[in-house]
């Protein structure tokens, strides 16, 4: 998601309204199993300072394992973004790096799948004990 500052310096505000897909080589090495596009809203302005001011809401669902089962469990999230890009000669910024790293932050040590009971805790030669 790249912006094209030009658009950005010439009105000095930009609505954002779109949905990003997060490349599965950005979460392959964590525990995310698959994420549904993000909802990205928001919008970005350049401030007195010359500074891009980036006010977003992120919503979207992420899988993760089970730390139980390793089922699949959604962990549904709504991120609100409010950072300061300092100026630079740049004519675009690459929002999904800004985007991502938020994300990551909301990223949970564990889930546990609902519904899961001490009594269905046991399998083929093995059983759960507290």
């Amino acid at each position: 998601m790249n912006i094209d500052l030009r658009h950005l310096s010439n009105d000095r505000e930009m609505e954002i309204n779109e949905e990003v897909i997060i490349p599965p080589e950005y979460y392959e090495k964590l525990s995310i199993i698959r994420m549904t596009p993000i909802k990205v809203t928001g919008i970005l302005r350049i401030n007195s300072a010359e500074e891009i001011e980036v006010v977003l809401n992120l919503v979207g669902t992420m899988e993760l394992p089970c730390a139980i089962t390793l089922e699949p469990v959604p962990h549904h999230f709504s991120i609100d973004i409010d950072e300061v890009i300092p100026a630079s000669d740049a004519i675009s910024v690459a929002l999904l790096d800004v985007l991502w790293e938020n994300i990551v932050l909301e990223v949970p040590m564990r889930v546990i799948k609902p519904g899961i009971k001490k009594s269905n805790m046991q399998g083929d030669g093995w059983e759960f004990e507290t």
